[in-house]
């Protein structure tokens, strides 16, 4: 009866592995097909950006192309985007719907998709070929100066088959392959920007410091700040010097540096400099920053060996001191000793050179 509930069991836990391995393999090619079906296709767009300079009431048309670059046609479909920047570091943000980004409304005033168009939606780029997509910009006559930004976006199709039925899907929005489109509207822009932050720790142990850098653009024409920061110490010495990246900043959006000066082993009072400009008239930014250093672990080392040096030292000449001083005791006692036997023998000397017997004195 036990034999019989053991092996039961037994049964039943195998049941149960082989249920789980075959549940695992199954999700293995599954998760593996989507894997194939999501694969980054070799596509290539050019030109990534362009800056084009356009007339109020002008009709411009420029060109992007699309490059496969593999061994199957690709096909896709087209479409145009606004796009702005929300984060410090650059990154596109392509608005699918162009008046709210989760809690946030978006200025009209930087649109441009509204101004595109293109002949077709539909194309389908040949194994190793290229299509070529003429981009129409119609700037409308009260358009006003400044900037404009929209991207326009291929889109890869893949092939399904549902029910026995083979068809289309459209790919997830990231492998969407874009080029931006930054338009400026001639006539007189506003350029303005300010540095918001320029921060690094006031005290270092150790170098390099890391400064970081934010500026804000509050113009309506995105802008390259190009400058450098400066290191000095205390006695006015440049230490070090780097270079902003290159970044563009767009309207209404901050863009982060984060940079690196000096070496490792630095002492004392540093100041550092930021000098950059931006605009068409090059104007200039600055700020300064003072930051401390001191490498106060090697200095408390080096103070407590010092100290124990001292220390040693004194025990050592301490010790030397009382033996020297127990020697002229000791030296002091001997030569006490020695008077004692000198006077000693000199008395025995002394009595001894006198006569023994003397007689009387005669008495009348």
């Amino acid at each position: 009866m036990i034999n019989l509930q053991i092996n039961s069991k037994l049964k039943n836990k195998l049941a149960a592995v082989f249920t789980l391995f075959a549940y695992l393999i199954i999700c293995r090619f599954a998760y593996s097909n989507v894997v194939k079906a999501q694969d980054i296709l070799p596509l290539t767009v050019v030109p990534p950006k362009q800056e084009v300079l356009v007339n109020p009431g002008e009709k411009f048309v420029t060109t992007v192309k699309y490059l496969n670059q593999g061994s199957v046609p690709v096909s896709g479909t087209i479409s145009v985007l606004d796009f702005i920047v929300e984060d410090n570091v650059g990154t596109p943000l392509f608005l699918d719907n162009p008046t709210v980004v989760g809690t946030t409304t978006i200025s009209a005033k930087y649109s441009a998709a509204k101004w595109i168009s293109f002949p077709t939606e539909n194309v389908t780029i040949a194994e190793n070929g290229n299509v070529a997509v003429p981009v129409t910009i119609n700037v409308p006559k009260n358009a006003a100066a400044g900037g404009r930004y929209a991207a326009i976006l291929f889109q890869p199709t893949i092939n399904q088959v549902e029910d026995g039925k083979e068809g289309t899907a459209i790919t997830p929005t990231a492998i969407r392959l874009a080029s931006l489109i930054y338009i400026r509207v001639a006539g007189p822009i506003a350029e303005k920007a300010r540095i918001v932050d320029f921060r690094a720790p006031e005290f270092l142990e150790y170098g390099p410091i890391e400064i970081s850098t934010t500026i804000l653009n509050e113009g309506n024409y995105h802008i390259t700040p190009k400058g450098e920061i400066t290191l000095k110490d205390m006695f006015g010495r440049v230490v070090s010097n780097s270079s902003l990246d290159i970044k563009n900043i767009f309207p209404g959006s901050t863009r982060v540096y984060n940079t690196n000066l000096g070496s490792k082993l630095m002492f004392g009072k540093f100041t550092a400099t930021l000098n950059t400009t931006y605009g068409e008239k090059g104007q200039l930014l600055t700020s300064t920053l003072v930051i401390w250093l001191f490498p106060w672990r090697v200095a408390l080392a080096i103070a407590l060996a010092v100290v124990i040096i001292v220390l040693i030292i004194k025990m050592w000449f301490k010790r030397v001191t009382k033996k020297e001083q127990k020697l002229e005791e000791e030296l002091k006692e001997e030569t006490s000793e020695l008077e004692a036997l000198k006077s000693k023998f000199k008395d025995q000397i002394s009595s001894s050179e006198n006569p023994k017997d003397q007689s009387p004195p005669s008495t009348q």
